[in-house]
C-alpha cells in the first residue's frame, strides 16, 4: 500500500494477515470509504499503518503453554490444564473450539487463558484440539468428526470421572456441541453454547453474504475433493472486518510495546491469522448446508442418521450472545436459546473474540458461565 506522507515500511515475514496483499487492499478500501463520509484522515492510515509495522516487527513468540495431552485420536488431541483432577468439581468440562481457527484462542497466553481461569477456579477443564483436520481420515466429514471424534472424547471423559460431563462449545464449536449433546444422550450434564451460530438466516448477514459471494470458486475446489484453502476462509473474514482491522492496528501503535497488552494482541492477531486449511466434504457442509442453505435454522441439518434440533436436548443449557459480534450475530445466538426449554441467557457487549480475550472478559462473560456452571 503506498500513500503519500507515509513512510511505515511493512515487514512481509511475520505470518499475521493472512492472505496479506488482500487484507491491506480491503483495510485501503475501507479507508478510502471512511475519508469519503469524512471520517477517517491520513493520521488515521498512517497510525494504522504504524500499527502493523510494529505487529510485523514485535519480538513477542508464543511459548510452550503448560497442557498435555490425555487422550488422542487420529489428528484430534484431549489437553488437560495444568492441575487436572485436581480442582474441587467432580465434573469435568471439556472445551470445543472452531475448526476454522485453532483451539489456542481459549489458552491464548499463561496470563490470558480461559481455560486456566477455570481450573483455578475448581472446573476440571479439557480443550479439544482438532489439530489438522485435513489429516485426519475421520475428519473429512461431519458426521465422521462428530460421532469418531467428538464423542469418543466425551466418552472418555466419561470413563474417567464415572458420570456425566459438562461441555462448552466457542463459535463453531457450538453448533457442533449441539449435534453431540442430542447424539450423546445422558452424557452431557450441562451445555454452554459461547457465541454459537444457529439460524445462519437471523440478523445482520453480512458475513453470510461474503460466504457465498465466495461460493463459486470455493465450491470448483470443493467439488473436486480439493481442501478449501485457509486463504479463502481468511479472506471472507477480512471482508467483514476491514473497518475493525483499520481502527485495531492504530490503536496497538499506541500501546506501550512492551506491555502485557501488546503481548496479547500479537498472540490474538498471530491465532487470527493461523488458520486451518478443512476437508472438501467438511467444507461443503458449512459453506452449503449451514451459510447457503441454512439447514440448522430450518431443522433440516443431519448428523448420523438424525436431524439435529435443540429441543430436544435433555442437558441444561446456556447461551451466551454478543449484542456486537460481526461473525455471529446476536439473533443466530439467540435463536437457538428460543428452541432450548428453560436455557439460561446472557447477553454481553464483548465482541466474537472479546468474550475470550478482552479486557473485561472475566468479568463479563467467564465469571458468570462459571457461576452457571457451578450453581
Amino acid at each position: 500500500m503506498k500513500n503519500a506522507g507515509n513512510k511505515a515500511e511493512i515487514n512481509w515475514q511475520r505470518r499475521g494477515l493472512s492472505p496479506l496483499p488482500l487484507q491491506m487492499g480491503l483495510i485501503q478500501a475501507e479507508y478510502m470509504r471512511l475519508q469519503q463520509m469524512g471520517l477517517a484522515d491520513e493520521k488515521d492510515l498512517h497510525n494504522m499503518l504504524q500499527g502493523i509495522k510494529l505487529y510485523q516487527e514485535h519480538p513477542y513468540q508464543r511459548g510452550e503453554m503448560e497442557e498435555h495431552t490425555v487422550w488422542q485420536q487420529g489428528s484430534v488431541r484431549l489437553l488437560a490444564a495444568s492441575g487436572h483432577k485436581n480442582a474441587a468439581s467432580s465434573v469435568p468440562l471439556i472445551l470445543i473450539p472452531s475448526l476454522i481457527n485453532k483451539a489456542d484462542v481459549l489458552h491464548i497466553t499463561e496470563e490470558k487463558s480461559f481455560m486456566n481461569w477455570l481450573q483455578c477456579h475448581g472446573v476440571n477443564c479439557y480443550l479439544l484440539d482438532w489439530g489438522e483436520t485435513v489429516d485426519d481420515v475421520k475428519l473429512q466429514t461431519m458426521d465422521g468428526l462428530i460421532t469418531e471424534r467428538l464423542l469418543p472424547a466425551i466418552d472418555y471423559l466419561v470413563g474417567e470421572y464415572g458420570g456425566r460431563v459438562d461441555a462448552l462449545g466457542y463459535c463453531m464449536g457450538g453448533t457442533l456441541l449441539a449435534a453431540a449433546a442430542q447424539i450423546a444422550e445422558g452424557k452431557i450434564r450441562k451445555a454452554v453454547f459461547l457465541a454459537s451460530p444457529w439460524d445462519f438466516e437471523a440478523g445482520d448477514q453480512k458475513l453470510r453474504k461474503e460466504v457465498r459471494a465466495g461460493m463459486a470458486p470455493a465450491l470448483q475446489r470443493v467439488m473436486y475433493g480439493q481442501t478449501l484453502p485457509k486463504d479463502w476462509i481468511q479472506s471472507v473474514f477480512a471482508a467483514v472486518n476491514a473497518q475493525r482491522a483499520l481502527k485495531k492496528f492504530s490503536n496497538f501503535a499506541a500501546m506501550d510495546q512492551d506491555s502485557d497488552e501488546a503481548s496479547l494482541f500479537v498472540a490474538v492477531e498471530d491465532w487470527l491469522n493461523d488458520g486451518v486449511d478443512l476437508p472438501a466434504d467438511l467444507a461443503r457442509t458449512c459453506i452449503i448446508d449451514w451459510y447457503d442453505k441454512n439447514q440448522p435454522g430450518k431443522a433440516q441439518w443431519c448428523v448420523d442418521g438424525q436431524v439435529i434440533q435443540p429441543q430436544n436436548l435433555k442437558c441444561e443449557c446456556f447461551v451466551v450472545a454478543s449484542e456486537n459480534d460481526v461473525i455471529v450475530p446476536l439473533e443466530s445466538s439467540l435463536s437457538l436459546a428460543q428452541l432450548i426449554d428453560h436455557a439460561a441467557v446472557l447477553k454481553t457487549r464483548k465482541g466474537h473474540i472479546g468474550m475470550i480475550t478482552g479486557r473485561q472478559a472475566e468479568s463479563e462473560v467467564w465469571q458468570p458461565v462459571l457461576n452457571w456452571l457451578q450453581s
